[in-house]
């Protein structure tokens, strides 16, 4: 059995093995693979990101691991293996994962071996349909302004700017890396960002993850009206991929801080995240 870093010419060589978001992912800063390859054919893998990289404070290297699939013990003790040597490189002190239950209801028992803690919750990621949500009588009170547009209409000197400004007030969203990221990773004719008195004070980017979803990416707004500014922007982005997107289209969004779980109350009052598996291993 051979275990592989996967670079570009593997990735393209296991398409059909690796989900094709996180195949995407593999192209951004801080995202690493291993593949366990015999006798020609792929018998495990795992893809994982080091966060807290770029910080302006002291804090401990993480690797959040975002895929594990194993055929058998032998690929998941030698993964294993070679993902510890990987992450000592980078001076990981702690790896923390969350994947589907329903998924990996095997894997929990390599997990569990290789020293890992194995929980089982409901996930932070609730999804709800494009039409579910533009039902809501919310978006019949709300009535976007002339200062939300399109990203699309915005320049790329304009767009590195309010990046560069909602990342420094450490406004990132579910993505560490967000700095670096190409403007096409979202999509420009959905996501929408607030410029008032030529400063832009609210930004909101959608990725289309996969076929029939459309990820929040960042959400944030500054100022004493920084929830109008994001409900507004919302409403105006989810009229956007009205047209765009079909009804059925997965609207996701991460809870990860309170902004997001507030609006996530508001627009997903019955959604409830799937059941994950969730734990960590100490590195260092």
């Amino acid at each position: 059995m051979n275990i592989l870093a996967l670079d570009e010419n593997l990735i393209e060589q296991y398409k059909e093995y690796i989900p094709e978001d996180l195949a995407e992912d593999l192209e951004r800063n801080f995202f690493h693979g291993l593949i366990a390859v015999s006798d020609g054919a792929p018998v495990g893998g795992i893809i994982w990101e080091v966060r807290n990289v770029v910080t302006s404070e002291e804090m401990e290297k993480e690797s959040s691991i975002h895929w594990i699939r194993l055929e058998d013990q032998d690929a998941a003790r030698s993964l294993f293996e070679f993902y510890k040597l990987s992450i000592d490189i980078d001076d990981v002190v702690k790896s923390v994962y969350t994947l589907p239950a329903r998924d990996f209801q095997e894997g929990k028992v390599a997990l569990l071996e290789a020293g890992f803690t194995v929980d089982l919750m409901e996930g932070d990621v609730i999804r709800a349909t494009l039409s579910d949500i533009m039902a809501l009588p919310i978006f019949k009170k709300i009535k976007p302004q002339d200062d939300i547009k399109t990203l699309y209409t915005l320049s790329q000197s304009g767009f590195n700017v309010a990046i560069r400004r909602f990342a420094e007030r450490g406004s990132k969203g579910i993505c560490e890396d967000l700095e670096y990221l190409p403007r096409e990773y979202f999509d420009n004719y959905v996501s929408c960002y607030c410029q008032m008195d030529d400063m832009i004070n609210g930004i909101l980017l959608f990725h289309a993850k996969q076929p029939g979803e459309l990820q929040i990416v960042l959400m944030s707004a500054i100022g004493e009206e920084s929830q109008r500014i994001v409900a507004q922007m919302m409403c105006y982005a989810l009229a956007c991929a009205k047209p765009l997107y079909k009804p059925s289209t997965q609207i996701c969004i991460e809870r990860h801080n309170y902004m997001t779980l507030a609006l996530s109350e508001k627009l997903f009052p019955s959604g409830f995240g799937i059941p994950v598996y969730t734990g960590s291993r100490q590195e260092r």
